[in-house]
């Protein structure tokens, strides 16, 4: 390998943000350092690296001597790699601090300090909630599906990003017994509303029997105690031999891919549940057993059932085992993949594959059109997962196409 010799000096900084892609030059650097310049002969790619980054390394350089303030040196690294991540135009492709990677995970296992909501990006960078959770601090405060936050504690926020929704996150989390200012446009008028924040124990799936003998399941997400609820859920409206079943994936955002397969094997006889593919073409598949419930189904979506929600509905429409109500889905088919770095706790969420339903559909950017489309009615509130049987017309419609299939399974 041709070689060249350079003097390194200061270049640890630098190397903080190439050390992933060069865990030898980290070493070559580290090792034998005695404080001042060193001569040290690197190779080609080396070289490549450390010239390739050369100007970011100027770039700091100059702030910390000449900017007319003193400033933070772990700021600037830090917005050097969220500008990084940024730079790859990826609203799904972002950097967690060690406390935003911790939050993260309490999310995903159920249970994180916090007011009770969630909350997602809209088309137009905004911030919406996406869903208040049952007996919430955000409940409690009235918050309500589909408000969008516009400040925090008097501080404007916006969704232009994911780096700015993770900030606009970072100022509503806090320490449980303290309160926040979230200040929310809704029907025109903003509103103030002090929320108390507070341990929270999400419970992502609710189920119930409706009409005597129809059972209803309501998943919010798909993390979390998700695959134990869908079980118990299961198990319960087995034991009561009810006749067929509505499962209520509105307004659920997805979540992880290994519980929605979970959940779908259940559900669909023998055969794949869906393939990703990564960007060189390699493929993974998703298969079911032949064990699995045989009952009359129907599956509700909205504009707000994304990723994880529209694997699972599109699994079940191409094996026809059950109907999708509602409206056309989000249209979100990538899959992330999330990086803990073990030395500080912090991580990484990038996307690395696109998912496909079993007939081979792309989701990405085109959603699952229902077999039944029904625009929710404006007087339907869909902020706790109870079901409305009342004002929800799109519920109607869901135990209409249920009931249509019972009676084509008790005529076969």
């Amino acid at each position: 390998m041709k070689r060249r010799v350079v003097i390194i000096t200061a270049v640890v900084w630098m190397l903080v943000i190439v050390a992933v892609a060069s865990s030898a030059l980290t070493a070559l650097v580290l090792s034998g350092s005695d404080g001042g310049s060193a001569l040290r002969v690197v190779g080609e790619d080396e070289y490549e690296i450390i010239d390739r980054y050369r100007r970011l390394d100027e770039v700091r350089a100059t702030l910390m001597n000449e900017y007319y303030q003193p400033l933070d040196e772990d700021e600037l690294v830090l917005g050097a790699i969220r500008g990084m991540m940024s730079a790859v135009g990826d609203p799904y492709t972002f950097y967690y601090t060690a406390d935003e990677m911790t939050a993260a995970n309490e999310e995903f296992g159920g249970v994180y300090h916090g007011v009770g909501m969630l909350v997602q990006l809209t088309d137009d960078g905004a911030i919406e909630v996406a869903r208040v959770y049952e007996d919430s601090p955000a409940e409690a405060a009235g918050v309500r599906m589909g408000d969008r936050i516009v400040a925090v504690d008097g501080v404007e926020v916006s969704g232009e990003s994911a780096q700015t929704l993770n900030e606009a996150i970072d100022r509503i989390q806090g320490e449980d017994g303290t309160t926040v200012v979230l200040s929310v446009q809704r029907d025109g008028e903003i509103l103030d509303l002090e929320v108390m924040r507070a341990e929270v124990s999400i419970s992502y799936v609710e189920y119930q029997i409706i009409n005597g003998d129809i059972g209803y399941i309501n998943i919010s997400q798909f993390s979390g105690n998700d695959v134990e609820g869908f079980q118990e859920a299961m198990s319960a409206l087995q034991a009561a031999e009810v006749s067929g079943v509505i499962i209520d994936i509105r307004n659920n955002p997805g979540g992880l891919l290994t519980d929605v397969v979970e959940i779908a094997d259940a559900l669909l006889p023998e055969g794949l549940i869906a393939y990703v593919e990564d960007g060189h073409g390699n493929r993974t598949e998703y298969t079911s057993d032949a064990d699995y419930w045989d009952v009359p189904l129907v599956v509700m979506v909205n504009g707000m059932s994304a990723s994880a929600s529209e694997l699972l509905s599109a699994a079940i429409q191409d094996y026809d085992r059950g109907t999708i109500v509602g409206t056309t889905t989000y249209g979100k088919g990538i899959v992330q993949t999330l990086i803990t770095f073990a030395e500080d706790g912090a991580g990484m969420q990038l996307t690395t594959a696109s998912y496909y339903s079993p007939s081979g559909r792309s989701i990405h950017e085109n959603g699952v059109e229902p077999d039944v489309t029904v625009e929710l009615s404006e007087d339907c509130d869909l902020t706790v997962p109870s079901p409305n049987l009342e004002n929800d017309n799109q519920l109607a419609a869901a135990l209409e196409a249920l009931q249509a299939r019972i009676d084509a399974a008790s005529e076969e």
